[in-house]
């Protein structure tokens, strides 16, 4: 367009402003355009007259920032004369643009979204290039962003790269808006892929450059390129045979790759050499079916932290080829073909040598060696493998040997510490010494002891034995019983000796290495032991383990370092690769917004990404908390974990990114941010770019007004919410509903934890908000989009089938229980044949034989019908039920008179211990009863157990719970319903118990007088008591798992030493 009236208009104002020695550059529809060699002036004088040049400034505004662009000017100043503009920005020598490279549009549109600005017309003759790069020209043509202005406007370039001599070009330009399904389209999606992966690179900028290969000294280091590292973990192992172990990981500066990720140059592995011994040691794990669930972890484990800084002559496993009937079992689901078929893996992916499988054969001979006893038992009377073993150490070929059990959990302060030839000095040094315990945690280091009096049981769980000491000095004390199975382990029979001769076992040494046992109970849920496991083997150790060398404490106190930081960023991951990991980290570490910390659970990854991740967040140790998952779990089930026990603000605002995927600029977080601190918000949805979908017009429009309706789209990422929103979701809001499984069998939601977590948050929140922009690259592989599409229909009916909540349901602090009254436990008898400590009837510390009688039972079921109860589960427990004589015709009386009769569907369940021949005979024989259910989970074989809680340690009794509102219970009243024993009906069943020793007589005596006000009467009186709702305080009152609890240990508290002397000297 040329109008020589306007150019000569326009050039007499720059002269008039005292502008020489101007050329002429060109004009448009709003203006002219000159430049004196230095800078350019465009004279704002637009072709049609009424224009507003107001509305020509504030586009101007645009372009005031003064942060450098490849492709915008920066306007050193807009002028006003005689009532025009003048823009004055830079002159650079340039040519005119012949044709937009994908390149160039990329790079183009990327400095559209930071400035946050839309170019309307992009057209070839509105840019220049300069220095190969183009810059855009016509300033005035642009308007304030959002999404679909930019999809547009990304689609308007898409065109011009592909269609730029099209007759009709103009014609299918304005075609396209918001139409992308235009076949001259086809690539769209690909390409606004690799804008927003470019906008991703763009902004992380800082981080991304600040990644270096720096070599330690001490190391050797061995240069790769991304493509070949396939899996790091093969790679640590695999390099352990070559005497090197795995020591440091680098990265130079990531390029965007054209699949959108970020690949390193160069990935640098740093290594320390290991030396051998200067004697022959085999290492020798020892296991059994039991351990399938966890034997690759505990096996890669165990060679992981022992293979610094020597190595061995040989890694051997030894597996019991018992199937069942194992001591102190603690599953049903042991498989022994499993446990060979992954020890063959690791086998032949050499991170063992050697497998030895006990020949029972072989049994007699052996106990002859050993015992001089001829007997083809291969256990002890307790069930204890003992030739087994012995055939391993025999099989061994190192001259020493060290043996341990397969669940050790090795802690290593300084992997400079050569422990072994610490031991091999003691056996070495001192000819009466068997076996070298290895040590446990402890503050200090120690000589090593115990060389007096035969000196300790040698350490069967962890130790090093002196072969040719041991053999010679065969055979050891030993006898049978009547049915030819050994009295005494081998360990037992060698300790035997050493006390009768002199020999001696010992222990004690460096504190830099050490080792803990998990007890049996923390073993019935893989993941709960095996992330103590994690932490263990990442060097956290809580202070009460000290001295320990069984587990102290609970899931939730090894659950560290725990975060409370205004914002906790919580990133689950599987199997990412290197290259996805590295767009996810440095999008989240180049925010503006740094006052975050973030937890990492990698589930069980197995291409040895958690090696990478260690050596990249070590400059940011403080603010991260890494968890590496050894099981499998769900997603769902990971994130629960993860923020229930590792995040203990309940005002953080928790933001969830998956490690896949990354965050889209700079600003994301602290755009979040503003909006809670400035606004009151309580939670947030994101809008997400999806890789395998574009179209126009953002899909996901959010209802928060009735989310559990068809789901809201609440779902969406960027998710961020309050974390007591999150804590006050209910548990089984997470699971699948069975009303007859027991609550801790139930199963998590395998897949839309988004669902799972964002419609009850939302329902909870007073305050929620949709983020303005897109901010979260989302993704999936195209060609998988629809995988898993069934179980994940199935996962959100069951989602939004549960009972809406509301903002009552919030709490920051306990949550409030309430008996579901369709569930009830009776204790039909107050005898116990067991008497466990810290059971909360008190059988034990308040014996009683008071039992309920067949007219009682007639009783509840004549009562249940009258009022029309449908009960779903009726537990008969004590006490022990088995002792009750009438069992068989109590629970005759509610399988005829109530299930068959009234409620086919109810589940009576029998909890007893099965501690002896008879109980066990007698609960065979009543499932018999179509009704009846046996609760196999309570067996027991001591009155000792793991998992217990304190009972008798009264909340009244500590300082810390003198103003709870004991009113809120805990679990046991929600999850397991009324309780009902001899003296009448009960809020639950251990306010019962506690009833019966005050003698207080306050169970009412019908089911129509157990009233809401009389319930929270009695939580009101009894919780106050009872040491369940304390101890449950760190899971808010809810349930916990018993593989989540600490060891037990008996207290009873002032109060509860009064109540128990009070009562048995009473009773007389």
């Amino acid at each position: 367009m040329q109008n020589e009236e306007r150019k000569q208009r326009a050039l007499e104002i720059l002269k008039k402003m005292g502008l020489d020695d101007l050329e002429y550059l060109g004009q448009g529809y709003e203006g002219v355009v000159f430049h004196d060699a230095n800078y350019v002036y465009k004279v704002i004088l637009p072709f049609f007259e009424g224009g507003d040049k107001w509305y020509t400034y504030r586009h101007l505004t645009f372009f005031f920032d003064k942060k450098e662009y490849k492709s915008f000017y920066h306007l050193d100043e807009v002028l006003e004369f005689e009532g025009l503009f003048i823009e004055k920005y830079p002159y650079e020598a340039s040519e005119p643009v012949g044709y937009f490279s994908e390149k160039d549009a990329i790079q183009f549109l990327t400095e559209c979204w930071q400035k946050k600005v839309i170019i309307q017309d992009c057209k070839r003759e509105n840019f220049i290039r300069v220095n190969g790069t183009i810059k855009l020209i016509d300033l005035d043509g642009c308007k304030y962003y959002n999404d679909d202005f930019f999809l547009n406007a990304c689609a308007r370039m898409f065109i011009f790269i592909h269609e730029q001599d099209n007759p009709r070009l103009k014609k299918l330009q304005r075609s396209a808006i918001n139409n992308f399904d235009l076949p001259e389209l086809d690539g769209f999606r690909e390409f606004v892929n690799k804008i927003f992966s470019n906008i991703i690179y763009e902004e992380s900028g800082p981080v991304i450059h600040s990644l270096k290969i720096n070599q330690q000294s001490g190391l050797i280091y061995e240069i790769y390129s991304c493509a070949e590292i396939c899996n790091l973990d093969y790679l640590f192992f695999s390099k352990i045979r070559e005497h090197l172990y795995l020591s440091d990981i680098q990265v130079d500066e990531p390029k965007l790759s054209s699949n959108n990720t970020f690949v390193p140059q160069r990935i640098a592995l740093g290594f320390r050499k290991i030396t051998p011994l200067r004697k022959k040691v085999s290492l020798l794990i020892k296991t059994c079916a039991q351990d399938v669930f966890t034997i690759e972890s505990n096996i890669r484990h165990i060679v992981r932290q022992l293979s610094c800084p020597n190595y061995f002559h040989e890694v051997v496993v030894s597996i019991d080829c018992r199937e069942c009937d194992f001591v102190r079992q603690y599953t049903a689901e042991g498989n022994l073909n499993d446990v060979i078929a992954i020890t063959e893996k690791l086998r032949n992916e050499g991170v063992i040598d050697r497998i030895v499988l006990f020949d029972a054969n072989q049994a007699e001979a052996i106990n002859q060696r050993w015992f001089g006893i001829a007997t083809k038992e291969t256990h002890s009377i307790k069930g204890v493998p003992i030739a087994s073993q012995l055939y391993a150490f025999e099989n061994c070929e190192g001259d020493y040997i060290l043996q341990m059990d397969s669940d050790v959990m090795i802690g290593r302060s300084d992997y400079g510490h050569s422990f072994m030839n610490d031991m091999l000095n003691e056996l070495e040094s001192n000819e009466k010494v068997i076996s070298v315990g290895f040590n446990i945690p402890v503050s200090q280091s120690n000589p090593y002891f115990g060389f007096e009096e035969g000196g300790f049981v040698p350490e069967v769980r962890m130790g090093l034995f002196d072969k040719k000491r041991m053999f010679g000095l065969r055979p050891y004390p030993n006898s049978t019983d009547e049915n030819g199975k050994l009295r005494l382990t081998w360990y037992r029979s060698m300790e035997q000796y050493q006390k009768q001769t002199g020999y001696c076992s010992i222990r004690g040494g460096d504190k830099r290495s050490f080792y803990i046992h998990p007890q049996n109970y923390r073993k019935t849920k893989p993941y709960s032991w095996m992330n103590i496991l994690d932490r263990i083997e990442q060097g956290y150790i809580l202070d009460k383990q000290i001295n320990h060398f069984d587990c102290e404490g609970s899931f939730f106190d090894w659950s560290f370092p725990k975060r409370n930081e205004k914002m906790v960023v919580l990133s689950c991951l599987r199997n990412v690769s290197i290259e996805r990991f590295l767009r996810f980290w440095c999008s989240l570490m180049s925010q503006r917004f740094q006052d975050f910390s973030i937890i990492l659970y990698d589930d069980c990854s197995d291409n040895g990404i958690q090696y990478f991740i260690d050596y990249l967040i070590k400059p940011y140790s403080d603010r991260i908390t890494f968890i590496k998952g050894r099981t499998r779990l769900e997603k769902l089930q990971c994130e629960y974990l993860a923020l229930h026990n590792y995040c203990s603000n309940p005002d953080s605002i928790i933001v969830m990114v998956d490690a896949d995927d990354a965050l889209i600029g700079k600003d994301a977080l602290y755009d979040v941010y503003k909006k809670y601190a400035m606004w009151g918000v309580d939670t947030t949805c994101g809008r997400v770019h999806q890789t395998y979908r574009i179209q126009p017009h953002y899909r996901y429009p959010v209802d928060f007004m009735d989310p559990r309706k068809y789901g809201g789209n609440v779902w969406q990422h960027l998710k961020t919410f309050r974390k007591y929103l999150f804590d006050s979701i209910p548990l089984s809001y997470f699971m699948y509903n069975n009303g007859e499984t027991k609550f801790s069998q139930r199963k998590w939601f395998e897949k839309c934890d988004d669902y799972a977590i964002m419609v009850p948050i939302v329902e909870m929140s007073e305050s929620p908000y949709q983020m303005d922009f897109i901010n979260y690259y989302y993704e999936r592989d195209y060609e998988n989009r629809d995988a898993n599409r069934d179980i994940k229909e199935r996962c959100i009916k069951e989602i939004l089938r549960k009972d809406k909540l509301s903002p009552q349901n919030v709490y920051k602090k306990r949550k409030t229980f309430f008996p579901q009254m369709d569930k009830i436990e009776i204790d039909i008898t107050f005898d116990c044949n067991l008497k466990c400590k810290g059971c909360n009837r008190s059988c034990g510390k308040a014996p009683s034989r008071e039992r309920m009688g067949l007219q009682d039972i007639k009783r509840f079921v004549e009562e249940s019908i009258r009022l029309n109860i449908k009960w779903k589960l009726i537990n008969i427990l004590g006490g022990e039920p088995t002792l009750h004589p009438q069992l068989k015709d109590i629970l005759g009386i509610l399988q005829t008179e109530y299930a068959d009769a009234f409620n086919n569907d109810v589940v009576i369940q029998v909890v007893s211990n099965r501690y002896t021949v008879q109980s066990r005979n007698i609960c065979e024989e009543i499932k018999s009863f179509k009704n009846v259910r046996i609760d196999y989970e309570s067996s027991k074989d001591d009155n000792e157990i793991g998992y217990f809680t304190p009972f008798a340690d009264a909340p009244i009794d500590d300082p810390n719970f003198k103003d709870e509102d004991y009113q809120k219970a805990c679990w046991v009243a929600s999850y397991c319903g009324i309780g009902l024993n001899k003296n009448g009906y009960y809020g639950c069943s251990v306010c019962g118990g506690i009833s019966r020793v005050l003698g207080d007589g306050e169970g009412v005596k019908s089911l129509a007088e157990l009233t809401e006000s009389v319930i929270k009467e009695h939580f009101e009186k009894y919780c106050r008591l009872c040491g369940n709702f304390k101890h449950y305080s760190n899971s808010h009152g809810d349930f916990l798992p018993r593989c989540e609890k600490d060891s037990f240990r008996e207290v009873i508290s002032p109060t509860w030493e009064r109540l128990y002397e009070e009562y048995n000297h009473q009773e007389g």
